[in-house]
């Protein structure tokens, strides 16, 4: 299971609105001076990333969370968006260039190059049309668990022993 740490921001239905804040993933080595990637993630600063996970954890905005997802569906998912079209791409080109000779019709690169993006849009209109209309619960990320402790900022409750919404005070 792929996790990832968020905040509850909002929710709708049985499902949880969790921001995710990046992580800096260079930046305290000691080669930060002359890295590249350090210098880029200067550029362009990440913002948080927002996902919908269903709430079986029971969590309300303003929760320190974990999300998950399964490994086999993000496999799964990388297979259909990037190997797919890829072969799409390759096997479009080689069919415009077998055309091509077979027709004499001029150019061979022109034919690869319009085949070639046809099939990769043929096969991204077929993964979109086939996955697109269904919610596939194999590809939503899940609320694994609440993690103690309030989020500053975000005017959370603390959750757990000691905390006001477990004291059950009685006004006098």
């Amino acid at each position: 299971m792929l996790e990832e740490e968020g905040i509850v921001v909002a929710l709708q239905g049985a499902l949880a609105e969790v921001e995710a804040q990046p992580k800096a993933g260079c930046g305290s080595c000691s080669a930060r001076g002359g890295c590249g990637t350090a210098l880029v993630a200067r550029l362009f600063p990440q913002r948080g990333r927002r996902f919908l996970a269903r709430n079986e954890a029971g969590a309300v905005p303003g929760d320190r969370v974990v999300i998950g997802l399964d490994e086999g569906a993000m496999q799964w998912a990388s297979v259909l968006l990037y190997l797919l079209p890829l072969l799409g791409l390759i096997g479009g080109a080689l069919l415009g260039d077998a055309l091509a000779r077979q027709w004499g019709g001029g150019s061979t690169e022109l034919w690869s190059v319009l085949t070639g993006a046809a099939g990769m849009a043929l096969v991204f209109g077929s993964i979109r049309a086939r996955l697109g209309q269904k919610q596939d619960s194999r590809f939503q990320a899940v609320v694994l668990r609440i993690l103690p402790g309030p989020v500053v900022g975000l005017g959370a409750v603390p959750r757990g022993p000691g905390s006001a919404d477990s004291l059950n005070l009685q006004k006098k």
